[in-house]
């Protein structure tokens, strides 16, 4: 069972969760690897922490690598963890939507805008690595569950966040704010 995860190696990233969660799988028997993509200053915590968890088998942190690089380990990927304690909008997560791939999250921050519990994988409530463990659990029993999760989040991706219809949003975006600020009976606030 192949898990990924991208970003820094930074604590609001909640690695200690994910790597939590991948211990309570592969106390059940599960073969699992998890690979973390990026770098950052919790490196040594990060590994720490695996050692302590006895994941130095199944457990591989990757590194900086570049977008070609990342989008060549998504794709070998069967889901994508993001253990985050806090987040805006993800573009890790939109990333691996658009390579089809079902996403566990915390809800936390702007992360329920990006995966759709149930339908473009699973959102848990913050810091229950538990819970985390068995979403991955309903992933790794249903490779079913899987594509079709996956499937609903690339077409999300394409639906919404091409690069065609963003710049259409921000285009409808500047022209309200120009309508706005012409309006005769529109106030500035003092100061600005």
């Amino acid at each position: 069972f192949r898990i990924i995860s991208v970003g820094s190696l930074v604590w609001v990233k909640g690695y200690e969760y994910a790597l939590q969660a991948v211990a309570l799988l592969k106390r059940q028997g599960i073969q699992v690897k998890y690979e973390i993509i990026g770098s950052g200053q919790e490196r040594n915590r990060i590994l720490y922490t695996i050692r302590d968890l006895e994941l130095d088998d199944c457990v591989m942190l990757s590194g900086y690598l570049d977008s070609e690089q990342v989008l060549l380990h998504l794709r070998h990927a069967d889901v994508f963890l993001h253990a985050a304690v806090s987040e805006g909008f993800s573009n890790a997560v939109l990333e691996a939507q658009a390579v089809q791939l079902p996403v566990v999250c915390f809800d936390v921050g702007g992360l329920p805008e990006n995966v759709e519990n149930g339908q473009t994988g699973f959102v848990v409530p913050l810091r229950d690595h538990a819970a985390m463990a068995q979403a991955l659990l309903k992933l790794w029993h249903s490779p079913d569950l899987r594509n079709r999760m996956g499937s609903a989040g690339r077409e999300k991706v394409l639906k919404l966040f091409t690069l065609k219809n963003q710049v259409g949003q921000f285009h409808e975006l500047f022209l309200h704010a120009a309508r706005v600020n012409s309006d005769p009976s529109f106030t500035k606030p003092e100061g600005s």
